[in-house]
This record gives structure tokens, C-alpha cells and sequence, in this order.
């Protein structure tokens, strides 16, 4: 209850002496309407602020106050106590979906802390029973409802897809048995310094420093084709010469659109070009794949210095695929099975996550060594995270993920899951490549690798990436005359230029630390596997000599998509079988 003192005290507060008459009318006001001398004062500045220019109070003043902000019934009822659920105050209620009770009512006390009038009261809704609940909706300000699209789908777990040993695809959707235990090890693979991505600063680099690293990179892939095709007398890109000459450089367009036959730039390195551009004319060729950021070697001629006429071009840059009895106390006894699946992992039009809680129920039925799971979980572009209706925070959120996947150390104990962070993620940096997640959940049967990673799982070498690098390479690159199809071809591009992330300048939508590219996204050696999802068809190809797959996305739209499930096994005489399988959600 107010007394004279605490109403005293609470003007002297704000620095406001208030006569002896002025102090009992507020202590009886506060009687009438059944409110503490705190909450009184508190409206009182809020009202005087906005309508009486901060004047102090007196008897005329406080009058109107009382009439205008205590007359009307909603006032009056939003300043009488409310028992219910143990909080203060009602009138119009804020509703949270699929959060616990007693969060609220904590997040709500904490909330009247920092409000100077009676905070609303927040209510709770259980959207359904406790035991039909889905504990991945995040708590949201409006009712999550499922994608009816994706709840009426008929096809879900057909194989659409299917690569390798057929007595392997025999087997491959077989649950693995207790006779089926591997002794897996699974580590991340180094870069030449013998560093892996774990932390590093960003947004740091130098013009200068930049331009190196570039030149460096172009001077290494450049040598390893001269190298592969036995070229020799490589030159100046600007070199005047009626005779066929070689040079060396990287891809450029000298327009601000995309690259076109008449836009080709060739920009040489320091060491050799001092590195200088040349145009390049394609007329002459027959047939050629190129992309702003490919490091090649043209042989041709410069008769004026001033355009590059191409008689040939060599791009392939690749290393030899990776020996997998190369460490014979690490080598893959017997057949493991993988899962991959990349997000997002819920539909376009809800949070309900329902094709992630079919691929964990996936999981813990098919019992798989090893689970794959590129990001993003909250993806950035989604319109429910546009639309601010969530009512927790991202990284809480992801952290429910987390425990969800966790959980499956119960149902599978022996599965592996390795989470791969991408830049697209709503509580993630966005950065490329982009560091591990992080997350204060720790789970024996989770681990948080980096964008772009390479594992080396018992000898077998394993790379993904989560970012689309196929639509990135493909909405900048021009052909001509090339056999083959497309899909394998755009692959190729990142095996032969020996890097996750080839193209330069990276897409818009992508922010390429130099520095940390040059560190982290470089390929040591071919992998066997290459995990490379994207908006392009679904795909499992053989590209020189590595398998590359393309699951898709586990949705699409408001619908179901895709995820793989690959089966790798080593025979008496040491050979390696692959099988892959695409699979609807």
C-alpha cells in the first residue's frame, strides 16, 4: 500500500519536491484505485511527459490524471492485481505458442523491470496435447500449423536415384545390426600449416595483403598445369609475338555483368605479367569452359600485345584421388553407411520442422556409422524469420535442434552426426568460409565442423561444403563445344581448380574472406566422396575418379525433398565400393 513516506521518497527520486497537500492527495489516490506508490509515480511522469510539458505535480493536475488514465474501465482493470499463473496485470494479452508456462512467467518478471507501466499479461497456448506436441517448433507469437503440402505427400522414402555396386544398393537400405560396429576414426582434415578452422578474425584484411593471396593462388594452380601437360616458356600476358607462345593467369570480365565470348579478361601474376590484363579472344578455340576466378594456360599468339588470340586453353588442375590404405593402421575393415542431408530443414511456410523430425525418426530406424547434416537450420531468406514472429531467440532455438539430435544417442548409439555451420544461418556469422556452430548443449554423438570441411573417416576422404557453389559457378560461366553434361562439368570446375570455392569475385550474396579462403577452402587432395548440395536436380556422378553428390535439399518450397544415403565397404583385396541412393523425405 502507498504511504506518505514511500510517495515522498519516489518524487525525491526523480528530484521533484512536492508539497504536503499534493502528497496526500497521491497517497489517496493510490488507495481509491488500488495501486503502489511506485507504479502511481511511474504513470505520473509518463502522463505529465507527454501531455503537461513535465510540470509538476498539483491539485488540478492530479486531477485530470485520475480522470483521464483511472476513469476508464480498461485502465482501472489494468491496474487490479491478477492472481493468475502467479503474475501482475491483464488487459490485452500477448500470446506465446509452444513455450513453456513457467519461461513466461519468469521472461514476464523480468520484463516488468524495465516498464514503467503494468506490463501485460502473457498467455500461453498449447496447441495440442502435451504428448502430440513438436518439441521443434520454436515458440512463436502466432499458431505454428504444418505445411498441408508436405502432410499429404506420397511418395515419401521412394529412392528416386541410385549410383554404384549394385550388390552394395542390395543392401544399402538395410538397418545396420549389432554385428555392424566399426571402429571408426573420424578426424578433420589440415591444411598445409597443419591448422583446422576452429576460430579466426574477420573483416581484417588489406587490399594489399588480398592481392597477394590471389597471386599466390594463381602462381600455384597455374604451375601445377604446366606442370600436369608438360608446358614450358610460359610468358607475359602482354608480350608481343607473331609465334605461339603459353600464358598463364586467371579468368576476369572487364564489364560489370556477367561473363560473355567478348568480355574475357586474362589477368597474369605478379612474377610474370607484373600482373598485368590482357583481353582474350575465344574465336579461335573449339570448344572451352570458363568462369571469372579459373586460373588456366592459354597457348596462343599477341601479335600487338594488346589481345590475346587463344589457341588453347588447359584448366585442369586436379590432384590424384586420395589413397585410402595409405595409413594401413587406419583403414575401413568391412561397410559403413552414411547419411547426408542439407537444409533448410523445415518448409517455406511454417516452423514446424516436420521433414527434420521424419529424418531423426529416419535415423534412429536405420541406425547409419555416420550422419552428414549441412546448414542452414534457421535459414536467414525464411519469411518466419522475416516476419519477427518468433518469441525466442535463434540461438535458443538452434540449441532445442541440438538436443533433438542428441536425443538419437538413445535410439542410435552409434551413430556420428556432424553438423556443417553455413554462412545462410540467422545466428550465425556470415562469413565464408564460415566457422563451426557453436552451442553450450554438449553431446557425445554431435560434432560442429566448418564450411567448407575435408574428414578423413578410416582412410576415406569426405568433402562438403553447404554453400551452392554449382548455381554460383553456373550462373557466371560460358561454354563452348564441351562433351559431357553440365551437372559433372560444373563439378569438375572445383576439383580442377583444387578449391571448395573457385569463383572470384564470389556471388553477391556470399562474403569471401581472402585470407581465410585461402586457408580453409583449398582441396590437399581429391576427395572419394565431394558433398556439394544444391538448387540443381539431385545427383550422384563420378568426376574424376571422385563421387560427387548432390542431395538436394530436404525441402523444397512447401513440400518434401531429398537426402542421400551412401554405402562405402573395402573387400578382402582392399578395393573400395561406393553405393549412393537418393531418397524423398
Amino acid at each position: 500500500m502507498a504511504s506518505e513516506e514511500l510517495v515522498t521518497e519516489q518524487f525525491q527520486f526523480f528530484g521533484i519536491e512536492v508539497p504536503k497537500e499534493v502528497i496526500n492527495k497521491c497517497v489517496s489516490l493510490c488507495e481509491e484505485y488500488n495501486i503502489d506508490a511506485e507504479s502511481f509515480i511511474e504513470q505520473w511522469m509518463a502522463f505529465t511527459l507527454n501531455n503537461l510539458n513535465g510540470s509538476a505535480p498539483n491539485l488540478d493536475n492530479l486531477d485530470t490524471f485520475a480522470r483521464k488514465e483511472f476513469s476508464k474501465p480498461a485502465a482501472i482493470l489494468s491496474n487490479v492485481p491478477c492472481k493468475e499463473n502467479g503474475q501482475v496485470g491483464a488487459g490485452r494479452s500477448l500470446t506465446v505458442y509452444g513455450a513453456p508456462a513457467s519461461v513466461q512467467s519468469e521472461d514476464n518478471e523480468v520484463l516488468s523491470n524495465y516498464m514503467a507501466t503494468t506490463p501485460k499479461r502473457i498467455k500461453v497456448e498449447n496447441e495440442l496435447p502435451q504428448n502430440q506436441q513438436n518439441d521443434l517448433c520454436p515458440a512463436t507469437y502466432s499458431p505454428t500449423i504444418g505445411s498441408g503440402k508436405y502432410a499429404t505427400r506420397n511418395n515419401p522414402g521412394v529412392v528416386v536415384h541410385s549410383y554404384g555396386d549394385e550388390k552394395l544398393l542390395q543392401t544399402i537400405a538395410e538397418p545396420c545390426s549389432p554385428n555392424d560396429i566399426l571402429n571408426l576414426t573420424i578426424k578433420q582434415v589440415a591444411n598445409d600449416d597443419g591448422d583446422t578452422y576452429t576460430k579466426a578474425m574477420f573483416g581484417f584484411e588489406m587490399l594489399h595483403e588480398k592481392a597477394s593471396t590471389f597471386d599466390n593462388y594463381i602462381r600455384y594452380i597455374s604451375q601445377v598445369i604446366i606442370k600436369k601437360f608438360g608446358i614450358t616458356d610460359v610468358t607475359s600476358v602482354r608480350h608481343k609475338t607473331q609465334a605461339e607462345v603459353s600464358v598463364a593467369g586467371r579468368i576476369e570480365c572487364d564489364a560489370d555483368a556477367r561473363l560473355n565470348p567478348k568480355s574475357v579478361v586474362l589477368q597474369g601474376t605478379w612474377e610474370q605479367s607484373l600482373s598485368q590484363a590482357v583481353p582474350v579472344d575465344l574465336d579461335n578455340l573449339k570448344q572451352y569452359t570458363l568462369f571469372p576466378g579459373q586460373t588456366v594456360v592459354m597457348r596462343g599468339v599477341n601479335p600487338r600485345g594488346d589481345k590475346f588470340i587463344a589457341h588453347e586453353v588447359f584448366c585442369d588442375a586436379s590432384l590424384p584421388v586420395a589413397d585410402h590404405k595409405a595409413d594401413m593402421m587406419n583403414t575401413l575393415n568391412g561397410k559403413m553407411s552414411l547419411v547426408i542431408a542439407a537444409g533448410p530443414y523445415t518448409t517455406s511456410d511454417n516452423m514446424a520442422y516436420e521433414p527434420l523430425k521424419d529424418l531423426i525418426t529416419y535415423i534412429s530406424t536405420s541406425k547409419p556409422h555416420v550422419v552428414i547434416m549441412t546448414g542452414p537450420f534457421l535459414d536467414s531468406d525464411h519469411t518466419k524469420i522475416k516476419d519477427n514472429t518468433m518469441a525466442e531467440t535463434y540461438k535458443s532455438f538452434f540449441d532445442k535442434l541440438v538436443d533433438n539430435l542428441g536425443e538419437l544417442s538413445n535410439s542410435s548409439p552409434l551413430t556420428k552426426i556432424y553438423i556443417v555451420s553455413s554462412s545462410k544461418d540467422a545466428f550465425h556469422v556470415n562469413i565464408y568460409p564460415t566457422p563451426a556452430y557453436s552451442s553450450r548443449r554438449k553431446h557425445t554423438n554431435l560434432y560442429f565442423i566448418p564450411d567448407p570441411c575435408t574428414l578423413n573417416i578410416n582412410g576415406v576422404i569426405v568433402g562438403v561444403t553447404s554453400t551452392d557453389v554449382l548455381m554460383h559457378i553456373s550462373q557466371e560461366e560460358i561454354s563452348s563445344g564441351m562433351a559431357g553434361d553440365k551437372l559433372s562439368r560444373l563439378a569438375g570446375h572445383v576439383l580442377m581448380q583444387q578449391t571448395y570455392y573457385p569463383l572470384c569475385p564470389a556471388a553477391p550474396s556470399l562474403a569471401l574472406d581472402a585470407a581465410l579462403w585461402a586457408a580453409h577452402a583449398q582441396m590437399s587432395t581429391t576427395p572419394h566422396v565431394l558433398v556439394l548440395p544444391s538448387n540443381f536436380r539431385y545427383f550422384v556422378k563420378e568426376v574424376n575418379g571422385c563421387v560427387v553428390v548432390n542431395p538436394e535439399h530436404l525441402t523444397k518450397g512447401t513440400g518434401g525433398g531429398t537426402f542421400a544415403r551412401i554405402s562405402i565397404a573395402n573387400d578382402n583385396n582392399s578395393h573400395k565400393s561406393i553405393a549412393a541412393q537418393i531418397v524423398r523425405i
